[in-house]
């Protein structure tokens, strides 16, 4: 990796939670991951709309760990351009410590028409905060491709800017009178790396079409055993 595009990846994702890799993997790779994934998750939905949203589920949004189904990763979701970026893990060698990180789960999310805002939250639990009175350290971090272009229509994500660094004992946003989030635009091809402490949500998806992304999960390693 170019070493300036690398420093200036790294600062963005210091001072935003998130950096934004655009035009960063073949729109083919992706249209075949989309393809490979598309049965199984049409497949889920209908048992989901079946069963009323049951078990956790929310309406109109499904999250699936690909390793509960037993042939899978395998095809285009086990091309180490996603599944092993050489670029994303430098990037996450510099944010969580060479050697010091683990694969965790590979995850689909999907949003149907109808779906509606989900709340805002981090994918962090406050228990594994070193000082919940203290600033957050980076100990997970998500790499996010999205499967469909990403829009206003489709049910794009939003993140808030710089709340990753918030600490864990400062409380939710109920109360807060107004924010500001940004709307993730993007493109099949792009990706985004994101800190596991910043506030996101999912908006709702407008269009006819599943709205599906994939996250590949990192850990930090605490003593033996990685963090979730």
């Amino acid at each position: 990796m170019d070493a300036g595009q690398k420093r200036a990846w790294l600062r963005e994702f210091e001072l935003n939670g998130f950096v934004l890799l655009r035009n960063f993997l073949p729109r083919e790779l992706v249209r075949e991951m989309y393809e490979q994934l598309m049965p199984l998750l049409a497949a889920e939905h209908k048992k989901a709309v079946a069963e009323g949203w049951s078990a956790g589920r929310s309406p109109g949004r499904l999250a699936l760990h690909l390793e509960q189904f037993a042939r899978l990763p395998i095809g285009p979701l086990a091309d180490p351009r996603y599944s092993a970026n050489p670029i994303v893990e430098e990037l996450v060698d510099e944010l969580l410590g060479a050697g010091n990180w683990k694969r965790g789960w590979t995850t689909v999310e999907a949003c149907w028409k109808g779906s509606q805002y989900m709340g805002w939250h981090s994918d962090q639990m406050p228990a594994h905060a070193a000082d919940p009175a203290r600033s957050n350290d980076t100990i997970r971090v998500t790499y996010n491709v999205p499967l469909v272009d990403f829009t206003w229509r489709t049910g794009a994500m939003e993140l808030l800017p710089a709340t990753h660094r918030m600490p864990r004992d400062w409380g939710g946003l109920d109360d807060v009178a107004n924010i500001y989030p940004q709307r993730l635009r993007l493109d099949r091809g792009d990706a985004l790396l994101r800190d596991g402490n910043i506030f996101h949500r999912g908006t709702p998806n407008l269009d006819d079409a599943p709205r599906p992304m994939l996250d590949q999960t990192y850990l930090k390693y605490s003593g033996d055993v990685a963090r979730p």
